[in-house]
């Protein structure tokens, strides 16, 4: 399966436009603009919870909105109201929700002396700090490690569930067994892991759809068991 996923890889590195109309920009390794263009790592951690149940077309809007403020930093973020900036959330699904939470994140990081700080704990500390944020689950925790603090961690979304199921026949028994699985098959690097995300995310968004997948549009058709099995009118 090491092998299959490569073959994987090689096939999001094609799709580049698709990934970007999808909000992934294929970039240096280290580079936050992977995570739709951002600027910053503390762009890339705002936006990962202003995007919780609100298409990114949205918070791009916002985050473009939050630079004109100077509000696209944790510590401007930690010295506002949560009422304030919830103001200038316009848009976001749950904005005064998730303008409390932003405002408690910001002020943790920020006292604890920025990202800077945070970047010298370990893997397993940095993730454990972010599960104890109020708003901050599994998949966006692995998302701000990844993406923002450039950690190799794979975020498991839905999507990420729905395309390998169906392509490889694998299916994890937890969030914690999927990503482990596919670390372990994954090769070791930032390029591939983000490049891996951004993959099976368009992927499912674009034709691995829930109900009715489009197989004979999908650029996986070739190596996916479903297309095979609906090809061969199985």
């Amino acid at each position: 399966m090491i092998e299959d996923i490569k073959r994987l890889l090689t096939v999001f590195e094609g799709m580049s436009s698709k990934l970007k109309e999808n909000g992934w920009i294929i970039s240096e390794p280290e580079s936050p603009k992977w995570w739709g263009g951002v600027l910053s790592p503390e762009e890339v951690i705002i936006s990962a919870i202003l995007v919780q149940q609100t298409k990114w077309e949205i918070v791009s809007e916002v985050m473009v909105r939050l630079r004109q403020g100077k509000l696209n930093t944790l510590k401007a973020i930690a010295e506002l109201n949560p009422v304030d900036l919830a103001n200038a959330l316009s848009g976001v699904n749950l904005r005064f929700t998730k303008a409390n939470r932003l405002v408690k994140i910001a002020k943790a990081i920020t006292l604890m002396g920025g990202l800077g700080a945070l970047s010298k704990l370990n893997d397993n500390e940095v993730r454990e700090m972010l599960l104890s944020m109020d708003g901050v689950g599994y998949e966006t925790a692995d998302s701000i490690m990844l993406f923002a603090l450039n950690r190799l961690t794979i975020p498991i979304s839905t999507y990420t569930i729905r395309v390998i199921k169906r392509v490889y026949g694998y299916s994890g028994s937890n969030y914690e067994d999927w990503r482990i699985t596919l670390m372990r098959l994954l090769p070791r690097g930032l390029y591939e892991y983000k490049l891996f995300h951004a993959g099976v995310v368009t992927v499912g968004k674009e034709w691995c759809l829930k109900g009715t997948p489009r197989c004979i549009e999908c650029p996986l058709r070739n190596q996916c068991h479903l297309a095979k099995l609906k090809t061969n009118g199985g």
